[in-house]
């Protein structure tokens, strides 16, 4: 068919094929014979509105030139990109060799140097001093990109295999051989600078790795093994690099399979491989290493993390729908999982608990005559928790925090109105879709666990009254008609011949002191 003949077709029979599902192969075999074949009808979102619209312009039009213009810049954005990826894999490659090739740690300090330089803006003036003159000269006059540019090289080396290439060059090969010989400053400069100024997120898969080393044509493993501690303590610990996880992974990519733009695997991989950095850590780490106080940093920054997003996506209107499947909210909820998992939940809660109930604190000290329910709901910090909650999606986990919590509130001796609005934070949402919570709260909690009485009297409270202690929960027809029908239910199964024979004398007495 000639052009128009197919133009002619599309604007025909546009409509029809646009709910076809062979609507891309249709439009691509009409517009073969046309001056329309750059479009990659693949990549486009399409919907019916929008073909619609495409298909009732003319050859020439302004919204063709449009696409045309756009499918240019990608191409030259591509082609720039490929660019820089050789460009700096060469480089990489270089570096290693001139690394294998020394004979001084001064060399190794200026090959490391010639890359650096190209991806950070390193002041040279301050190696000048540690190495020998007729490298100092090589040094200062390396040149050095421009900020965009090496903007774009940062992005390429990270994203990209030079990084990982270039890493564990370093881990192994110059751990070994050269890194005990470089000066302060230089090991600061032109070595931890790779992992501490990188993307946490490819910094964090390849040196966690690492902690177990089972080689054996590495020279020294145990210069190796104390060197990679060393840098997981900087990076993850100390550079907050945990935090940082969380704002990268908030950051849209270009993948399908993803959530927010990050594939799920890449999300629950990198908290597994944070999680287990105690297991992995050898006898003679360093103690901040150690589960308890590892994943007590752990738990603070990814709260702070999960603070900041909630409150971003709050400013956006983001539903909760939305949020929950936020990149950011779920890597916290992954790995509160495989905290709670490898057995650490009451460090976890520890930190949980103290954040809120100050939060908590501040609002009922603060708003003494306002509308609690909508005071704690509109406000942004408030929100974090529901949302956290809502990205664990480990019914264990789940279950396993929610104990621990009552357990922990009693022991603190909270009053009934904190106790009440912490666990409303935390459950509110979840308690009324998960079908699963309701069950674990209402059935299981009071029926087959062991609480003191005022976690009892603070599940009724929250699961069957629906409103704070200090309200009159008799005065709403339909909260009266729940609590009716939940205590019937609950002392018609306690009151069974095979319920009272298995249950322990503990909560026995808990039931008898609930009912008086």
């Amino acid at each position: 068919s000639s052009p128009a003949e197919c133009w002619s077709v599309l604007r025909r029979r546009g409509k029809l094929f646009c709910r076809s599902q062979h609507k891309f192969v249709f439009y691509r075999r009409a517009l073969r014979h046309t001056a329309y074949t750059y479009i990659d009808f693949r990549k486009l979102n399409f919907d019916f509105q929008k073909t619609k619209i495409f298909v009732s312009e003319k050859p020439g039009s302004r919204r063709n030139k449009i696409i045309e213009n756009t499918k240019n810049m990608e191409n030259d954005s591509k082609k720039r990109r490929r660019e820089l990826e050789t460009r700096i894999i060469e480089k990489v490659g270089e570096v290693i060799t001139a690394v294998k090739n020394a004979n001084r740690v001064d060399e190794v300090i200026c090959a490391l140097h010639s890359i650096a330089s190209l991806l950070f803006p390193i002041d040279s003036c301050l190696l000048s001093g540690v190495i020998d003159q007729r490298y100092r000269d090589q040094v200062l006059s390396a040149k050095v990109p421009c900020a965009n540019e090496r903007d774009d090289l940062w992005r390429v080396f990270y994203q990209g295999p030079a990084f990982s290439t270039l890493a564990r060059f370093l881990l192994l090969d110059v751990a070994s051989n050269w890194l005990a010989c470089f000066p302060f400053s230089a090991r600061k400069h032109v070595y931890d600078i790779f992992f501490v100024n990188g993307l946490a997120v490819e910094v964090a898969q390849t040196l966690v790795p690492c902690l177990q080393q089972s080689r054996s044509d590495v020279i020294d493993i145990n210069a190796i093994q104390s060197n990679v501690e060393r840098l997981v303590v900087l990076c993850l610990l100390e550079n907050n690099g945990v935090l940082q996880m969380a704002r990268e992974f908030s950051v849209t990519s270009m993948s399908e399979d993803s959530t927010n733009g990050w594939p799920r695997p890449i999300i629950s991989r990198v908290a597994q491989l944070v999680a287990s950095v105690p297991d992995k850590a050898g006898l003679r780490a360093p103690t901040s290493l150690s589960s308890h106080l590892f994943f007590k940093q752990l738990t603070i920054q990814l709260l702070s993390g999960a603070e900041e997003r909630a409150i971003t996506l709050s400013d956006k209107e983001a539903s909760f729908g939305i949020s929950e499947t936020d990149g950011t909210l779920l890597f916290v909820g992954e790995t509160f999982c495989r905290i709670c998992r490898r057995g650490s939940s009451d460090v976890l809660l520890h930190e949980v608990i103290s954040q809120i109930f100050r939060h908590v604190q501040q609002v009922l000290l603060s708003n003494s005559d306002a509308d609690l329910t909508e005071l704690f709901g509109s406000n942004p910090g408030s929100q974090v928790w529901s949302k956290i909650m809502g990205a664990i999606k480990d019914p264990y986990t789940v279950e396993r925090m929610s104990e621990l919590l009552l357990h922990q509130l009693a022991s603190e001796h909270v009053t009934d109105v904190e106790a009440y609005w912490i666990i409303w934070l935390l459950f509110h949402q979840i308690f009324y879709q998960q079908t699963s919570v309701r069950s674990m709260l209402v059935d299981k909690f009071l029926l087959w666990k062991v609480f003191p009485v005022c976690c009892l009297r603070w599940i009724l409270q929250f699961a069957v009254f629906g409103c704070p202690p200090v309200a009159d929960p008799l005065s709403k027809d339909h909260e009266t008609v729940g609590l009716i029908d939940t205590v019937q239910r609950l002392v018609a199964v306690w009151s069974k011949k095979e319920f009272v024979q298995s249950a322990t004398m503990e909560q026995q007495a808990c039931w008898k002191a609930l009912f008086i």
